[in-house]
C-alpha cells in the first residue's frame, strides 16, 4: 500500500500542486503507466457535490471539475512503470494557472494502472 500526500501553494500566477507518494511497506511497488503521464490533478469547488453542499465521501466527485491538469493536453502514448522502493518516495508536479477566486478542493492522483493512490487538499485562492 501506497501513502499520498497532496500540497498546494499559492504563487503570483497560480497553484503549485506536489503530490508525493511514498512507500511505507517492506517491499518495493511498481507503478505501470499506459501514458506518459503520471499524475493528474482536478480542482472541485469546495463544499458542493451531487448531494448537496458540504457531502464528502466516495461520491464527493460526482461534479464536474473546475479545473483538471490533464484537460488539453497531449501525453505519449508509450507504457512506463516506474518502482517505489521500500521507504521511498516519488513526487509528481503540476500548476494550476491563474485561477479564479474561491476556495477548491484539489484531488491529485497517479495515473497507474491497478492503483487507486490519492490525496487531497483544499486552498482558498484570492
Amino acid at each position: 500500500m501506497l501513502d499520498a500526500t497532496l500540497a498546494a501553494t499559492e504563487t503570483d500566477d497560480g497553484v503549485v500542486l506536489s503530490l508525493r507518494i511514498e512507500n511505507p511497506g517492506p517491499e518495493p511497488v511498481t507503478l505501470d503507466f499506459r501514458t506518459g503521464q503520471r499524475a493528474e490533478f482536478t480542482a472541485y469547488p469546495a463544499g458542493e457535490d451531487a448531494d448537496g453542499p458540504d457531502a464528502d465521501g466516495p461520491d464527493a466527485d460526482r461534479t464536474d471539475p473546475v479545473w483538471r491538469d490533464g484537460a488539453g493536453q497531449m501525453f505519449t502514448q508509450a507504457l512506463g512503470s516506474e518502482t517505489v522502493a521500500s521507504g521511498e518516495s516519488v513526487g509528481y508536479e503540476g500548476k494550476w494557472r491563474n485561477p479564479p477566486p474561491g476556495t477548491y478542493r484539489i484531488v491529485g492522483e497517479v495515473t497507474a494502472t491497478d492503483r487507486d493512490v490519492r490525496a487531497e487538499t483544499v486552498v482558498d485562492v484570492e
